[in-house]
């Protein structure tokens, strides 16, 4: 996503290091949350007081509040890890849509959850009044709207697990899971809390987080951009590539040469040896200079194809 025309454009704006940014406003929430208990309700997501009372910080600040709470010893020791594994799926995403495109992600988000609160207010304003009663008979928060950072996060990794659905990763820091089945796990756990909880905002919460991770999976599968797949591609072949380059400094030099583009480095082998060469025809670069060589990201494995057979070969399944 890094060189699209939305990038180029708006690219300079995003900030930087935004997972880093988001643990330490959670980690912030916490010490709100138990060292000033006074103070935190004045964070939380209230339409009610927004509408009434113009307090219209919540819109923003509820980016402060705590996803996970504290109950007992072992959601204690939990909440530090969930933390630093909702960091590191921030980071992936981050490595693999770019700056800006997370930006959108989380920033769109909080956007339509406010906007989709305050229309539920505006809608049904005795719905806040039936979520303090409710909350209060199940001895919860008695402010609407606290687990909007937690749903948040789960539409993080979903997104996530659309990108690495193979990835094997620690469930519960002891049995070895692939993404997918997380997500999978993430996702009925979500239709059980729409399903359970009558509260109404919780579940405008949980179509909000559903909905941007619908639109974001769409606009990264258009084919008039790079999908994620071809994203994921990508990343794997530098990440490889400049593994590869580490371990055999000795056998490459670096060549810089100028296009239309400008300085673009380029490595290449001392030895004779092609770089690229067509799976369907076997030519390389060392035939034709001219030729260009592309990856078939529809293709189930790395098959390199010269510019005459990239659109006309068959996929390989």
């Amino acid at each position: 996503m890094k060189n699209n025309k939305f990038g180029k454009k708006f690219g300079r704006f995003a900030i930087p290091r935004l997972p880093l940014i988001m643990t330490w406003c959670f980690i912030a929430g916490y010490i709100f949350a138990y060292f000033f208990e006074s103070f935190y309700p004045y964070l939380l997501l209230d339409p009610a007081m927004m509408v009434e009372h113009h307090q219209w910080w919540r819109l923003i600040s509820w980016i402060f509040t705590i996803p996970f709470p504290l109950s007992d010893t072992l959601s204690y020791l939990l909440a530090p890890i969930a933390l630093y594994f909702y960091y590191f799926v921030g980071t992936q995403l981050e490595g693999v849509w770019g700056r800006q495109m997370l930006n959108l992600y989380v920033f769109g988000n909080i956007l339509l959850t406010d906007i989709a609160v305050i229309v539920t207010y505006l809608i049904d304003s005795n719905a806040a009044a039936r979520n303090v009663l409710e909350a209060i008979s199940t001895g919860g928060w008695i402010l609407p709207v606290t687990d909007s950072t937690r749903y948040m996060l789960l539409s993080m990794f979903l997104a996530l697990a659309v990108i690495f659905k193979d990835q094997v990763v620690l469930f519960a820091l002891v049995v070895p899971m692939k993404t997918k089945w997380m997500a999978v796990i993430d996702a009925a756990f979500m239709l059980y809390e729409f399903i359970k909880f009558p509260y109404l905002y919780t579940r405008v919460v949980i179509i909000v987080c559903v909905v941007t991770f619908g639109i974001f999976f769409l606009i990264n599968m258009k084919k008039t951009g790079r999908s994620m797949a071809q994203i994921q591609r990508s990343r794997q072949f530098k990440k490889a590539y400049e593994s590869g380059r580490r371990q055999n400094t000795s056998d490459t030099h670096e060549v810089m040469h100028r296009s239309d583009r400008g300085n673009v480095i380029t490595m290449r082998p001392k030895t004779k040896g092609p770089i690229h060469q067509c799976a369907v025809c076997g030519r390389t670069e060392l035939d034709n200079e001219d030729l260009e060589f592309r990856y078939c990201s529809k293709c189930n494995g790395n098959y390199e194809y010269c510019s005459d057979h990239i659109f006309t070969h068959v996929h390989k399944e």
